[in-house]
């Protein structure tokens, strides 16, 4: 019926319509000329229903190939970095001076923060093209198309890790299964973090060839945690772990002591809940920007994020941009940025006294 009714909207309803324009009316009864109008009246509808279709479906195929090039040149900019990481390892060696190692090195964080950032880009771009195709295309598969995608260009370490033991699913979205192995002294896991700890420059790189059963681990994921949470939360199984609200939570509380990154921007928009956001605030004030007044723990903290806010501006030792430790939503509050500049007034004060 429906491959139909396309004909019939296509190149059979130009037809009919040509053939009730030639006929002569004055020779058909009532009933049989009120009959053809009423058919031309539906198969116009009908054309039009198709032209629109028809449209949509070109409109849809344009961002589909725009979506393709995208993905296509930040891929190959991937592999490139990639490329660029591995021969920069390659010529990291003893004999060269102290000066020379410290530009490779920097020259490696650059390359692995590049590629970090170009990560982000594809995932950004895969969840922009889920949310387009939400009418048309069922959210669970475009994701497993996006997982299918990244996982073409991860190779596998020569290491083997732990079978998972399979758990039913309980968090609220995200149907995958996510790995509950304990992390144990001595497992393969323990020895690959171990491997972690002690090539910390090269973090993102040795991540990036974690096979995925890796990163599904959750008790694994939060001792890489504790090395770079930044950088556990950026390779962390996307439709697992990224979507676990208590390893969210977790990670949104731990501090970053190689100050890489910020956790909350390596998570799944969605998967930002009241309670993650409020973990995170409690470790940063600054945090404060990723909440929503819409949130249910949003007074709870804005009153976190002005304490410490306080604070922090109280303790300052020397001149600086008082509007830098002040996040935009504490800023929209006027009450309390007339306490700020009361206290950055009687500060100004005693250094001119002193």
């Amino acid at each position: 019926m429906a491959k139909h009714t396309k004909t019939m909207a296509g190149e059979d309803s130009t037809a009919r319509l040509e053939d009730i324009a030639q006929m002569r009316l004055g020779a058909l009864s009532d009933d049989a000329i009120l009959g053809l109008l009423a058919e031309r009246r539906q198969l116009l509808e009908m054309q039009r229903e198709y032209a629109a279709r028809q449209k949509e479906e070109e409109e849809r195929a344009a961002r589909e190939t725009k979506k393709r090039e995208a993905q296509k040149a930040v891929q190959k900019k991937k592999v490139e970095t990639t490329e660029a990481l591995e021969a920069l390892n390659q010529s990291i060696s003893p004999e060269k001076d102290d000066e020379e190692l410290l530009m490779l090195i920097a020259r490696r964080q650059a390359l692995e923060k590049q590629l970090v950032d170009l990560t982000a880009e594809d995932s950004r771009s895969d969840q922009a093209a889920m949310v387009e195709d939400v009418p048309t295309k069922p959210i669970d598969t475009a994701a497993e198309v996006v997982s299918a995608a990244k996982q073409k260009d991860v190779r596998t370490a020569p290491v083997s890790f732990a079978p998972e033991i399979a758990q039913p699913p309980t968090e609220a979205f995200g149907r995958e299964v996510i790995s509950k192995d304990d992390f144990n002294e001595g497992s393969t896991f323990h020895r690959y973090l171990e491997q972690l700890k002690n090539n910390t420059l090269s973090l993102g790189t040795l991540l990036q060839e974690m096979p995925l059963d890796a990163k599904k681990n959750k008790a694994f994921m939060l001792k890489v945690a504790d090395i770079d949470p930044a950088y556990a939360m950026h390779y962390a199984d996307q439709d697992t772990l990224k979507r676990d609200e208590d390893f969210n939570i977790r990670i949104a509380s731990l501090k970053n002591p190689r100050h890489s990154g910020n956790a909350l921007a390596e998570m799944l928009p969605e998967a930002r809940t009241s309670k993650v956001i409020l973990a995170a605030v409690k470790q940063d004030y600054l945090n404060i920007k990723f909440a929503r007044p819409d949130m249910a723990e949003y007074d709870e903290m804005m009153s976190i994020a002005k304490k410490a806010a306080l604070e922090r501006v109280k303790d300052l030792k020397e001149a600086t941009d008082i509007m830098l430790l002040i996040p935009r939503p504490l800023q929209q509050d006027t009450q309390f940025m007339q306490e700020i500049e009361h206290i950055t007034a009687s500060l100004r004060k005693e250094k001119t006294a002193v």
